[in-house]
């Protein structure tokens, strides 16, 4: 309950960094090092244990989501890729409800499947963060319906860093 009520107060805090090409990088560099510890974690449950979740491992995948929110507004506002701005999107709920679920849950097969999926959605990051830190001028436009989120396409990704 605590991790939620700090998730609610962060929220309310202004951003206080502007998204760019770094962030974006920083970004991908968080999402190394969050992919480690998730698969840690899955070792853990693979071996019978219960997933001890630490508060700071659920504020950085929380801090990862608010940072890909932050990016996403950054690609909606410099008309970057709209796929882009969606994957992003995506991101930042997807980190929101994996913690929730290792939170609530004492069942060790939702235990893995939650952090099967944060690790699937990091190593993805990975790509993104190399898709998102490309010049301005060189976007690569896949139209979008709106402005909501979607999955992460690793070989798309990596098919525009070509």
């Amino acid at each position: 309950m605590k991790r939620v009520l700090l998730s609610l107060l962060l929220t309310a805090l202004p951003i206080s960094a502007e998204a760019s090409t770094e962030l974006a990088r920083q970004w991908g560099l968080e999402a190394t090092r969050l992919s480690a510890e998730t698969i840690d974690l899955i070792l853990a449950v693979d071996m019978g244990e219960r997933a001890e979740v630490s508060d700071r491992f659920a504020l950085d995948v929380y801090r990862f989501g608010r940072t890909s929110a932050d990016l996403a507004r950054w690609i909606d506002a410099s008309a970057g890729p709209n796929d882009l701005g969606c994957i992003f999107r995506g991101m930042a709920t997807e980190s929101e409800d994996q913690i929730l679920v290792l939170e609530d849950t004492p069942d060790h097969t939702r235990q893995r499947e939650s952090l099967r999926r944060l690790a699937g959605m990091f190593a993805d990051a990975e790509i993104i963060a190399l898709v998102a830190q490309r010049e301005p001028g060189t976007p690569i436009r896949v139209p979008a319906q709106s402005k909501t989120a979607c999955r992460a396409d690793a070989r798309a990704a990596l098919k525009a860093l070509r």
